[in-house]
């Protein structure tokens, strides 16, 4: 039986996910796996806004230093953590089936309906996306792991909160008493590659790539390829107003834009639609998936293309 060691953060969400990939593997092959908890730049400073402390690989770059050094062989992380470029020497092995990819919008009964309502949230994107609906919102930055924003709305501290709707999925989290509403992509455009799970692993290690690509997930790993190819070109990072969406259309959709396009069909081929926004700019393209980097080619210019 090979021995495989997994390098996760240590919070309540990161050790639900390292347990579900570690449940995967030691399910498809002859494999023990032992969990490695790493602290990272993003866990030690827990107050500060990400854009102060910087987003590029905040919660990546520790754990990737355990794969390098041998202490592990594999990391697990959340796709939307990535930075748009890894090391040299490591490679994603592995993608396993994804969790929802939209976010949650969380809050006390009708809070919502105040003048002021104190929303928190310390993403960009989320404030950018947002604002459109709640023009009158206060946005406060809020930090720390996904029980402990719920606990801070509990006591009173936001009138809501925005989560992505994997971490509860994942945690089993109980929302019970909240008024808790799913946003759709026209509402709020997801993180790229939000509610995906990258295993990492080094390019070297052919044995580990093997036993990570049993675990992957076609479809998931499309869509992965497809948002992250576009987050690279776009060059951008957790401290900007940032989004990436792929979704599968009906043909009866594909010329208005409407969410009831969307369907858990086969990203792999077929018409798919990328949606994405930098900075409060948004743009979007339907086409054939075999297609997707001309699609995100074009959307890329666009977006980054001076006023």
């Amino acid at each position: 039986m090979k021995k495989i060691i997994l390098a996760t953060r240590g919070s309540v969400l990161a050790l639900a996910q390292a347990s579900q990939v570690k449940k995967l593997l030691e399910k498809s092959d002859d494999v023990e796996v032992g969990i490695l908890k790493v602290t990272t730049k993003g866990d030690v400073n827990r107050t500060s806004p990400l854009s102060v402390i910087g987003g590029n690989g905040l919660f990546v770059r520790g754990i990737e230093e355990a794969l390098l050094d041998g202490r592990a062989d594999i990391a697990v992380h959340c796709g939307k953590d990535l930075p748009y470029e890894l090391h040299e020497d490591l490679c994603i092995g592995g993608v396993p089936k994804a969790a929802s990819a939209g976010d949650l919008l969380i809050a006390h009964h009708g809070a919502l309906s105040k003048a002021h309502p104190v929303i928190g949230t310390g993403s960009p994107r989320r404030v950018a996306e947002l604002k459109r609906r709640f023009g009158n919102a206060v946005f406060a930055e809020i930090r720390g792991n996904i029980g402990t924003r719920v606990e801070k709305l509990k006591r009173g501290d936001y009138d809501a909160i925005v989560l992505a709707a994997a971490g509860p999925e994942r945690c089993g989290l109980d929302l019970t008493g909240l008024e808790v509403t799913a946003l759709t992509a026209q509402e709020c455009i997801p993180a790229a590659c939000q509610g995906i799970l990258a295993v990492e692993c080094r390019k070297e290690d052919r044995e580990v790539r093997s036993i990570l690509s049993k675990i992957t997930d076609a479809e998931s790993s499309a869509r992965f390829q497809i948002e992250r190819y576009l987050f690279c070109r776009m060059k951008a990072d957790c401290t900007m107003p940032v989004g990436v969406y792929t979704e599968t259309v009906r043909l009866s959709d594909a010329g208005n834009g409407s969410d009831a396009g969307m369907a858990e069909g086969n990203i792999l081929a077929g018409q798919i639609r990328i949606r994405a926004m930098l900075k409060g700019r948004h743009a979007e393209r339907i086409g054939n998936a075999g297609d997707y980097r001309l699609m995100c080619d074009e959307i890329a210019e666009e977006l980054c293309r001076e006023e």
